[in-house]
């Protein structure tokens, strides 16, 4: 296979700027959602939860997610493996997915894309089913609206290249690969 491009994602986009595009789409997010629920059901009485369940629950969303990337692959039958990881000798654990062989195009904007299609239609349900805790639905919504960002930073190149190329996720970015002409 030849290599069509490839992607530094580290280099295009500081670390910086993608956390700071994150907590600006989660505070946008929630603005505009809560907003809306707000002026769709006025008077609701909320209900609370307490205050450790709700940092658990928000704690547990971030493997949710890494969980979700994986399942459309799995189904797919492509074997993935999660490796942790300590860049720099820091104390923060860096969570990658790697596979054996490179993942169609289709196939893996499908698997990046999941979890916010998955966790954000879940939410909205959530908040229309259960309307005394949709501002925890709508927080769990924008808390996943973030998260999403870094997706959305891996599958806006994608949109640009040949419907049937294949990708490989290395640490730092992709490769878009096309086979080679026989």
């Amino acid at each position: 296979m030849n290599c069509w491009k490839s992607i530094n994602v580290k280099k295009e986009y500081n670390t910086f700027r993608l956390l700071l595009l994150s907590i600006l789409s989660m505070i946008l997010s929630f603005i505009f959602s809560y907003l809306i629920f707000s002026l769709s059901h006025p008077g609701i009485v909320f209900a609370e939860i307490g205050m450790a369940n709700t940092i658990l629950f928000f704690l547990l969303l971030f493997p949710l997610h890494l969980v979700l990337d994986t399942i459309p692959l799995w189904l797919a039958g492509v074997r993935m493996k999660l490796r942790r990881h300590q860049p720099n000798k820091s104390k923060i654990l860096v969570v990658t997915m790697e596979s054996k062989k490179p993942i169609g195009r289709n196939m893996y904007m499908l698997a990046v894309l999941f979890p916010t299609f998955f966790v954000g239609i879940l939410s909205v349900w959530g908040a229309l089913l259960f309307p005394s805790y949709a501002h925890l639905f709508i927080v769990l919504f924008s808390f996943n609206m973030g998260l999403s960002v870094y997706d959305f930073v891996y599958v806006k190149p994608l949109f640009s290249a040949p419907k049937h190329s294949y990708i490989e996720q290395k640490q730092n970015g992709l490769d878009i690969l096309l086979k080679q002409p026989m």
